[in-house]
Protein backbone atom coordinates (compact mmCIF):
# COMPACT_ATOMS: atom_id res chain seq x y z
CA UNK A 1 0.00 0.00 0.00
CA UNK A 2 1.64 3.34 -1.21
CA UNK A 3 1.09 6.50 1.20
CA UNK A 4 -0.01 9.39 -0.36
CA UNK A 5 2.29 12.40 -0.90
CA UNK A 6 3.07 15.26 1.68
CA UNK A 7 1.20 18.33 0.42
CA UNK A 8 3.67 21.01 0.39
CA UNK A 9 2.41 23.75 2.84
CA UNK A 10 0.77 26.61 1.84
CA UNK A 11 0.42 30.39 3.08
CA UNK A 12 -3.77 30.77 3.88
CA UNK A 13 -4.64 34.47 3.30
CA UNK A 14 -7.39 36.14 5.41
CA UNK A 15 -10.26 38.60 4.88
CA UNK A 16 -8.77 42.20 6.12
CA UNK A 17 -11.11 41.91 9.60
CA UNK A 18 -9.08 38.39 10.24
CA UNK A 19 -5.93 37.30 11.48
CA UNK A 20 -3.75 35.73 8.97
CA UNK A 21 -3.44 31.55 9.47
CA UNK A 22 -0.45 29.83 8.19
CA UNK A 23 -0.47 26.05 7.41
CA UNK A 24 1.94 23.40 8.22
CA UNK A 25 3.05 19.91 6.63
CA UNK A 26 2.64 16.98 9.33
CA UNK A 27 5.84 14.75 9.32
CA UNK A 28 4.67 11.84 7.88
CA UNK A 29 2.02 11.39 5.35
CA UNK A 30 -1.28 13.49 5.86
CA UNK A 31 -3.35 16.73 4.81
CA UNK A 32 -2.30 20.28 4.95
CA UNK A 33 -3.17 21.12 8.52
CA UNK A 34 -4.02 24.82 9.47
CA UNK A 35 -3.00 26.24 12.80
CA UNK A 36 -5.23 28.93 14.03
CA UNK A 37 -3.65 32.08 15.38
CA UNK A 38 -0.39 31.53 13.93
CA UNK A 39 1.16 34.04 11.64
CA UNK A 40 1.98 33.93 7.91
CA UNK A 41 4.97 35.15 6.75
CA UNK A 42 4.98 39.15 5.59
CA UNK A 43 5.05 39.22 1.88
CA UNK A 44 3.60 41.63 -0.40
CA UNK A 45 2.80 45.30 0.82
CA UNK A 46 3.27 45.91 4.47
CA UNK A 47 1.40 49.11 4.97
CA UNK A 48 -1.95 48.05 5.87
CA UNK A 49 -4.48 50.44 6.78
CA UNK A 50 -4.99 50.16 10.61
CA UNK A 51 -8.51 50.71 11.42
CA UNK A 52 -8.49 50.43 15.18
CA UNK A 53 -5.92 53.08 15.37
CA UNK A 54 -7.62 55.30 12.54
CA UNK A 55 -10.91 55.49 14.65
CA UNK A 56 -9.10 56.15 18.02
CA UNK A 57 -7.41 59.02 16.28
CA UNK A 58 -10.91 60.23 15.14
CA UNK A 59 -12.99 59.72 18.70
CA UNK A 60 -9.80 61.31 19.95
CA UNK A 61 -10.27 64.49 17.96
CA UNK A 62 -14.05 64.64 18.69
CA UNK A 63 -13.14 64.27 22.40
CA UNK A 64 -11.32 67.56 21.99
CA UNK A 65 -13.79 69.35 19.90
CA UNK A 66 -16.76 68.18 22.02
CA UNK A 67 -15.19 68.14 25.21
CA UNK A 68 -13.46 72.03 25.31
CA UNK A 69 -17.33 73.10 23.96
CA UNK A 70 -18.57 71.14 27.34
CA UNK A 71 -15.86 72.28 29.30
CA UNK A 72 -16.18 76.13 28.78
CA UNK A 73 -20.21 76.37 27.80
CA UNK A 74 -21.34 73.65 30.55
CA UNK A 75 -19.07 73.73 33.31
CA UNK A 76 -17.51 77.23 32.62
CA UNK A 77 -14.46 75.65 33.11
CA UNK A 78 -11.20 77.72 32.63
CA UNK A 79 -8.99 75.53 30.53
CA UNK A 80 -4.90 75.74 30.27
CA UNK A 81 -5.38 75.72 26.56
CA UNK A 82 -7.50 78.12 24.23
CA UNK A 83 -10.00 77.02 21.54
CA UNK A 84 -7.58 77.29 18.78
CA UNK A 85 -5.09 74.63 20.50
CA UNK A 86 -8.14 72.67 20.14
CA UNK A 87 -8.87 73.13 16.65
CA UNK A 88 -5.15 72.88 15.67
CA UNK A 89 -4.90 69.74 17.88
CA UNK A 90 -8.06 68.34 16.63
CA UNK A 91 -7.39 69.10 12.69
CA UNK A 92 -3.81 67.19 12.93
CA UNK A 93 -5.56 64.16 15.04
CA UNK A 94 -8.21 64.26 11.86
CA UNK A 95 -5.36 64.12 9.45
CA UNK A 96 -3.63 61.41 11.07
CA UNK A 97 -6.83 59.60 11.10
CA UNK A 98 -6.81 59.63 7.76
CA UNK A 99 -3.19 58.72 6.51
CA UNK A 100 -3.30 55.78 9.33
CA UNK A 101 -6.15 54.59 7.97
CA UNK A 102 -5.37 55.33 3.33
CA UNK A 103 -1.52 54.55 3.91
CA UNK A 104 -1.62 54.59 0.52
CA UNK A 105 -2.21 58.51 0.49
CA UNK A 106 1.67 58.60 1.62
CA UNK A 107 3.19 56.21 -0.80
CA UNK A 108 5.78 56.86 -3.86
CA UNK A 109 3.74 54.19 -6.01
CA UNK A 110 1.30 51.37 -5.65
CA UNK A 111 1.64 48.77 -3.36
CA UNK A 112 1.18 46.63 -6.61
CA UNK A 113 4.36 48.34 -7.83
CA UNK A 114 6.43 48.00 -4.85
CA UNK A 115 5.86 51.45 -3.74
CA UNK A 116 7.41 52.40 -0.50
CA UNK A 117 6.26 55.35 1.58
CA UNK A 118 7.49 58.90 -0.04
CA UNK A 119 9.72 60.59 2.26
CA UNK A 120 8.92 63.84 -0.15
CA UNK A 121 4.92 63.35 0.68
CA UNK A 122 5.88 63.19 4.29
CA UNK A 123 7.84 65.97 4.36
CA UNK A 124 5.22 67.94 2.60
CA UNK A 125 2.80 66.69 4.89
CA UNK A 126 4.56 67.77 7.84
CA UNK A 127 5.35 71.73 6.68
CA UNK A 128 1.91 71.51 5.25
CA UNK A 129 0.36 70.33 8.59
CA UNK A 130 2.53 72.47 11.17
CA UNK A 131 1.33 75.73 8.38
CA UNK A 132 -2.46 74.71 9.09
CA UNK A 133 -2.24 73.94 12.64
CA UNK A 134 -0.56 77.58 12.91
CA UNK A 135 -3.05 79.44 10.97
CA UNK A 136 -5.78 77.43 12.92
CA UNK A 137 -4.70 78.31 16.15
CA UNK A 138 -3.84 81.98 15.51
CA UNK A 139 -7.04 82.31 13.24
CA UNK A 140 -9.26 81.08 15.92
CA UNK A 141 -7.85 82.84 19.16
CA UNK A 142 -7.67 86.51 17.19
CA UNK A 143 -10.30 85.80 14.97
CA UNK A 144 -8.27 87.27 11.91
CA UNK A 145 -5.63 85.45 10.56
CA UNK A 146 -2.02 86.45 10.79
CA UNK A 147 -0.50 88.94 8.47
CA UNK A 148 2.62 86.77 6.25
CA UNK A 149 4.13 89.72 4.30
CA UNK A 150 6.79 90.60 7.45
CA UNK A 151 7.17 86.86 7.92
CA UNK A 152 9.10 85.72 5.59
CA UNK A 153 12.31 83.52 7.86
CA UNK A 154 9.59 80.65 7.71
CA UNK A 155 9.91 80.60 4.01
CA UNK A 156 13.55 79.91 3.67
CA UNK A 157 13.32 76.84 5.61
CA UNK A 158 10.39 75.53 3.72
CA UNK A 159 12.31 75.97 0.22
CA UNK A 160 15.57 74.50 2.08
CA UNK A 161 13.84 71.51 3.29
CA UNK A 162 11.89 70.73 -0.40
CA UNK A 163 14.81 71.62 -2.30
CA UNK A 164 16.84 69.45 -0.24
CA UNK A 165 14.61 66.84 -0.85
CA UNK A 166 13.86 67.00 -4.73
CA UNK A 167 18.01 67.45 -4.98
CA UNK A 168 17.74 64.13 -3.28
CA UNK A 169 15.29 62.24 -5.43
CA UNK A 170 16.86 64.07 -8.78
CA UNK A 171 20.21 62.24 -7.63
CA UNK A 172 18.67 58.85 -6.63
CA UNK A 173 16.71 59.06 -9.97
CA UNK A 174 20.17 59.97 -12.30
CA UNK A 175 21.95 56.99 -10.27
CA UNK A 176 19.47 54.23 -11.65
Amino acid sequence: MDAPPIAPAQTLTASPLQAPTATVVPSGPGPVIPVPGATAPATGFPYQPNHKLAAALLVAGLLVIFGTAAATTIFHARLAYTGGDAAASAGILFVLALIIEAPTLIMDDSPAAGGEPSTMRILALAIVLTFCALMLKEGWDKQTLPNLENQGNWVWLVTAALGAKALQKYAEVKDK
